[in-house]
């Protein structure tokens, strides 16, 4: 019965986002953050046959904006752009009944396993994913999460030279609008 209820359900993307955030240090100076963010997103969302949910989302490395040109460019050369050209993520598992929590109140949090694919390298993370109907047909998921730029085999970047160094530590968030028609 459940299985029906799940594939009479059509997800479309409506919108979204998906953006950085880090902070550029130096010696004796004031802390420069630093975002991006990337609207055009690519977004392949649905269910399976057997029922299971799935979400894939396709990031092009060189749509990021920060309000510096130049530091777009940067970075996506950072992320490896020619020659990887899009940042991946796709959900991997969720627990049994998410699928019904979320159908069935108006908002809440499930954990899911998702893999990020930054330049080439993978890497699967726990994301804590916060849900929330904005409308009867309009389901809005956000995540946020640390990760490292050396767990994707990227040094962490530097401004000047090195005169301003970012951490290892970089956060990743993302939000997704779906329409959903039962």
């Amino acid at each position: 019965m459940l299985l029906s209820v799940f594939l009479s359900l059509t997800l479309s993307f409506k919108e979204g986002y998906v953006q950085y955030h880090t902070v550029l240090k130096a010696l004796g100076a004031v802390p420069d953050p630093v975002t991006g963010k990337s609207e055009k997103l690519k977004v392949n969302v649905g269910f399976k046959d057997d029922g299971r949910f799935y979400l894939k989302v396709k990031v092009p490395v060189r749509s990021f904006k920060s309000g510096n040109t130049t530091r777009d460019r940067e970075v996506a050369k950072i992320l490896g752009y020619p020659k990887h050209k899009y940042i991946y993520f796709s959900l991997l598992a969720y627990p049994k009944d998410a699928i019904d929590r979320v159908l069935n109140s108006d908002s809440g949090t499930v954990k899911v396993r998702a893999r990020l694919r930054v330049k080439g390298k993978a890497k699967t993370y726990t994301w804590k994913v916060k849900y929330r109907w904005l409308a009867e047909d309009l389901l809005e998921l956000k995540t946020s999460r640390h990760v490292k730029f050396t767990d994707f085999g990227i040094k962490p970047p530097t401004l000047f030279g090195f005169v301003k160094r970012a951490p290892d530590d970089v956060v990743v968030s993302g939000r997704i609008v779906l329409e959903v028609r039962r």
